[in-house]
């Protein structure tokens, strides 16, 4: 019992290995709270070339131990616990992922509007890269179908379809292609999990016996009108993790967690949860990392979750290019980019993850890519929510609280640059509490709910979380530069600020962590209302920023041309942070001339010339080696020069890829 209460009570190391950056916590008692005492943070090791996490956690852990004190790992590098009466090591380990190959996914089902839709809302809970889909709409015959299985190469076949008492002989003849399927795919075989009809479980058991391994999980869609995607959400993340503990040292870890190796979206839908439930209202957190991204929403006590591994700003801002489409991404842009400008930098972000803007127009650039993954993420959410509890002309249901989380919005060099960037992505309705998650602590407490619950409620009041600030919005459309809200604010002291706010514009008022005031906030105008009503009161806590009156309406009024946007950006920039706003050249604001320069590199090397000697990468120091700490923080290394020639030449494989990424470099 001793022991037991030792491994739930004592003092916590947390992991979380993502793709770019592995994040190591100490939790332990502080005056008989929970309190994050420690925190580390280095570049993930599990990939190439040193295929392996530990590594990250070691360096972690000295880096822990530097500012502690305390021996985490013993000489033989392994973790001491529980923890000792000499104060090293820890009662309890936790360790949460995001990193790794998503699960090939071919999904299977009757219709695309129905079961389909359904099942590609399942698979957004969980790490899965939806490959190919097989319907009774789709127009192919059954040799097409078994075909296009085969070469989807799948981890998992997903199949889905026919209500509770529904249609059953469709189903099996697609059961019967995903066999065949399976059998010609041979020692390679994936993971069948099937969320259809209930009815046909027994022959869906007989079908796959002997030819693959069948998962069962209850019927995705019951009904025309109800889903229940939890049971199969669940089944995705163990298929995910099984695939993810055969890999870069990740078994191992798992081994010494008594929870094994999470997935960390996970934690955010568990978080989200539970502040949804003790605040009583809606809750909304969202993390945008380099290959994965991930949104948690709380909406009248439902949650919904979606997890893209095609969206990120650093592994996967290619195909978030892709997806969202370069006209999201314009429109965010104050200045003309150059023919191809956008595609080479997305191309260069996921050549180099680990790379961070080097010009102001790259900053734009990257922000403007921050903005289109939150939104398209949005649009994978919203189906999810009812018509009940949106708001006429909004785009998402009025929040408490928006927590973000991801280096783009954490370390955009400003609290109040992050801020607006949240305000700009996810257009908040009414009252909010702005905070971000700057130390990977959501997904840290995400594991630890399943050990020590009183922990996670503790360290979550504490001061892990950045306190923005609130944020009161006017819903309408504004007049330009004509009072919106009109605001006063009461201190503590009884002193009375009042201030209008005009159409189009930010108003901060400075008020630090912990501090309240008053607020009684009036939209003026016509049409104009903060979450549906005319007027707002309450008591509002401050933050890094203060309380921010957003007056530019939501719909948010962005220009349609890029000499609007060159006035908007900076002025919304300058208002949120307190920075003199910075002027937009006149030479951006037109096309760029197209130099007409050499052949693409591949063609010349395929016609024997020589090509220009490539400069040598900048040096990089600390970020190999087993027990090696990293030198100096993310944001100080050396990175190598973010153009496309400095690569060396000897690294680029593909000379078709070669070719693409050298033209639209050119223009």
């Amino acid at each position: 019992m001793a022991a037991e209460r030792s491994s739930t009570s004592g003092s916590i190391l947390a992991a979380d290995f993502g793709n770019v950056l592995t994040r190591a916590i100490l939790i332990d008692m502080v005056d008989g709270v929970y309190r994050m005492v420690a925190r580390a943070e280095t570049r993930s090791t599990a990939d190439f070339p040193i295929g392996d996490a530990r590594v990250a956690l070691l360096r972690a852990a000295d880096e822990l131990n530097a500012v502690t004190g305390r021996i985490l790992f013993d000489e033989h590098e392994r973790l001491i616990t529980p923890e000792r009466p000499d104060r090293s090591g820890v009662d309890a380990f936790v360790a949460t992922a995001s990193t790794g190959r998503s699960l090939r996914t071919v999904l299977v089902g009757l219709v695309p509007e129905v079961s389909i839709a359904s099942a590609r809302r399942a698979a957004a809970g969980t790490y899965v890269d939806v490959v190919e889909t097989i319907s009774l709409d789709d127009g192919r015959d059954e040799e097409a179908r078994l075909n296009a299985l085969v070469n989807a190469h799948p981890d998992m076949v997903f199949i889905t379809g026919g209500t509770e008492g529904g249609a059953e002989e469709p189903l099996l003849e697609l059961a019967e292609v995903v066999r065949l399927g399976v059998k010609l795919l041979g020692e390679r075989q994936p993971l069948i999990l099937y969320a259809g009809n209930s009815i046909l479980i027994p022959q869906i058991q007989a079908l796959f016996k002997g030819v693959a391994n069948l998962v069962v999980a209850p019927n995705i869609r019951p009904s025309l009108q109800r889903e229940e995607l939890e049971a199969a959400q669940l089944q995705l993340g163990q298929a995910f993790d099984r695939q993810q503990s055969s890999k870069g040292g990740f078994g191992e870890l798992g081994s010494i967690s008594r929870l094994g190796v999470l997935p960390t979206g996970q934690s955010y839908k568990l978080i989200t949860e539970y502040l949804g439930l003790s605040m009583d209202g809606n809750v909304l957190t969202v993390d945008v990392g380099s290959a994965v991204s991930t949104l948690a929403a709380s909406v009248s006590g439902r949650v919904t979750t979606v997890i893209r591994p095609d969206i990120g700003l650093g592994h996967s801002a290619g195909s978030l290019h892709d997806l969202a489409g370069e006209a999201s991404i314009k429109r965010w842009l104050p200045f003309v980019p150059a023919p191809g400008q956008i595609r080479s930098y997305t191309l260069n972000k996921t050549l180099r993850p680990g790379g961070i803007p080097e010009t102001l127009q790259d900053l734009y650039l990257e922000h403007a890519l921050l903005r289109a993954a939150i939104d398209t993420l949005l649009h994978a959410a919203a189906p999810g929510w009812s018509e009940s509890v949106m708001q006429v002309n909004t785009p998402l249901p009025p929040f408490k609280l928006i927590i973000g989380a991801g280096a783009g919005l954490t370390r955009a060099g400003n609290s109040g640059y992050g801020a607006l960037l949240l305000l700009d992505a996810l257009q908040p309705v009414g009252a909010t509490q702005l905070q971000t998650d700057p130390y990977g602590l959501v997904a840290a407490l995400g594991a630890l709910a399943h050990l020590n619950p009183e922990a996670v409620v503790q360290v979550l009041d504490g001061s892990g979380i950045e306190q923005l600030g609130a944020v009161i919005n006017v819903s309408g459309r504004p007049a330009a530069n004509r009072t919106a809200l009109k605001v006063k604010i009461t201190t503590e002291s009884g002193e009375v600020i009042k201030h209008d706010v005009p159409g189009g514009h930010l108003w901060v008022y400075p008020l630090g962590v912990g501090k309240h005031v008053k607020v009684d906030v009036r939209a003026v105008g016509r049409g104009l209302s903060i979450g549906g009503r005319g007027r707002w009161r309450g008591e509002v806590e401050g933050g890094s920023v203060g309380i921010i009156f957003d007056a530019r309406g939501r719909p948010l009024p962005l220009a349609a041309d890029v000499r609007g946007l060159a006035a908007q950006i900076p002025l919304w920039i300058s208002e949120i942070t307190g920075d003199p706003p910075v002027t937009i050249d006149e030479s951006w604001l037109v096309m760029p001339e197209v130099k007409q320069e050499d052949e693409p590199v591949a063609k010349r090397r395929r016609r024997g010339a020589k090509p220009a000697a490539p400069k040598a990468p900048a040096a990089r120091r600390g970020l190999f080696g087993r027990r090696g700490k990293t030198a100096e923080p993310m944001d100080d290394i050396d990175l190598p020069d973010m153009e496309l020639d400095d690569e060396p030449q000897e690294r680029r494989k593909d000379e078709d890829f070669l070719d693409e990424l050298d033209q639209l470099r050119r223009g």
